[in-house]
């Protein structure tokens, strides 16, 4: 999938901090490329952590949930379905 619009203040948020965990500059990917996040990879620490993180920002930030969510309500289990959903379809790909 592409972000069509990385203008997105809160998926903007999420995705720096994909980049900042593999140490890759933001503003040197292509957002708008098909697969860019094939590009990089990480191993099941850094996406745990990545996961814990984003867990704990859609939690406490509701303008966050209502921008990526799509039933953006305050609880645990869909909030933890989303960031499941959401690493699976735009995670950074495993290291070998």
């Amino acid at each position: 999938m592409r972000f069509q619009n990385t203008k997105l203040k809160y998926t903007q948020r999420v995705l720096k901090e994909m980049c900042k965990l593999v140490k890759v500059d933001y503003n040197k990917i292509n957002f708008h490329k098909p697969n860019w996040f094939l590009k990089y990879s990480w191993d099941n620490k850094t996406e745990d952590k990545f996961k814990k993180w984003m867990i704990k920002y859609l939690s406490t930030n509701k303008k966050a949930r209502e921008e990526i969510m799509n039933l953006p309500i305050k609880d645990i289990k869909s909030i933890k379905r989303t960031v499941d959903y959401f690493i699976l379809n735009h995670g950074w790909k495993y290291k070998r």
